[in-house]
């Protein structure tokens, strides 16, 4: 029990920007709850988000509830993932050699290819969720906010699995060396249970594995592996995916 409950802090504080002010013991069993807790860390985070929408939607217009959403979305991570997702843009857009490309992504300051990556980013990102909240079920939205990210943060634990790190340390080497099969099917009973409350939403998962292949494969071309930045990454961008096919979903297929 007590890795159980540690693992879950663990997740939390790594995922969220939630305070947990909680000392965790560090070691196999609790950092294997850890990674199957990952989807649970992105269904509070998909909660946040719901509820900030639930909200705003009663008295703000569209634009505006759709702003409180992005900018609940973005304090709900502290932006973990936004750094991740500029780095790997200016690293690519350097159009350097590998070692140039793992320069430019340990360093901290951001170049004008990141800028433009995160402003996109957002555009598409509020464009998919302006078009949601202003056409489609308030109780189905709030299903769908809930799924969203604690489905990005499961095909995040996909590419650990499925790819191999860059190298033997860092961030993405370590949550690996705990990860299993076994671990991977705990984790995703996260999101059965919400599939069970509104079916559909199982197009989104199966579309999910064909995201994380084909962007795992992107990443093991261009970078030899994955890293803690190029796992962050996936996460945005897997989030944006999801928004896409749910917009994509509701207006051609359930519309």
């Amino acid at each position: 029990m007590k890795n159980f409950i540690h693992g879950m802090v663990l997740s939390l504080q790594f995922l969220t920007r939630f305070p947990l002010p909680i000392a965790c013991d560090i070691n196999t069993n609790s950092m294997k709850w850890a990674l199957r807790f990952f989807p649970f860390a992105g269904l509070l985070i998909g909660c946040f988000i719901s509820v900030v929408f639930f909200i705003t939607d009663l008295f703000l217009p569209t634009t505006l509830v759709t702003l409180a959403i992005l900018s609940a979305w973005v304090y709900a991570t502290g932006g973990l993932h936004l750094d991740g997702w500029m780095d790997v843009a200016d690293a690519v857009g350097s159009n350097g050699s590998l070692d140039k490309k793992y320069e430019i992504m340990k360093d901290s300051r951001i170049g004008s290819f990141a800028v433009l990556a995160v402003i996109f980013l957002f555009i598409w990102k509020a464009g998919f969720l302006y078009e949601l909240v202003s056409n489609y079920e308030q109780h189905n939205l709030i299903i769908a906010f809930l799924f969203i990210p604690a489905l990005a943060r499961f095909q995040a634990l996909l590419m650990l699995k499925c790819f191999p790190p860059i190298q033997n340390k860092g961030l993405a080497h370590m949550w690996r060396q705990y990860l299993s099969w076994s671990d991977i099917v705990i984790a995703l009973c996260w999101l059965a249970v919400i599939i069970v409350l509104y079916y559909p939403l199982a197009i989104l998962l199966v579309l999910q594995v064909l995201f994380t292949f084909v962007y795992g494969k992107w990443a093991v071309k261009n970078f030899n592996g994955i890293n803690g930045d190029l796992v962050g990454t996936s996460i945005e961008g897997a989030e944006l995916w999801n928004v896409m096919i749910l917009f994509v979903l509701f207006s051609f297929v359930m519309g």
